[in-house]
């Protein structure tokens, strides 16, 4: 199945997972994730052992891009 294109930020879940983000960022999940082990992902937090961005703070980065 191909993966759906996002076209807007209401199409986008409160929080989201770091696959989805990678999407959003047209950046590999890997990187995303030493990103944010290092702090240097806005928004992004463990959630067990998964690590999930916030889509406020996500929308705030890219838009100050």
């Amino acid at each position: 199945m191909k993966a759906q294109l996002i076209t807007d930020w209401s199409q986008v879940p409160l929080i989201i997972d770091l696959p989805f983000a990678a999407r959003i960022l047209g950046r590999s999940v890997e990187s995303l994730k030493k990103r944010a082990q290092r702090g240097e992902l806005p928004g992004a937090f463990r959630d067990g052992r998964l690590w999930r961005v916030s889509k406020s703070q996500l929308q705030n980065y890219v838009e100050g891009r």
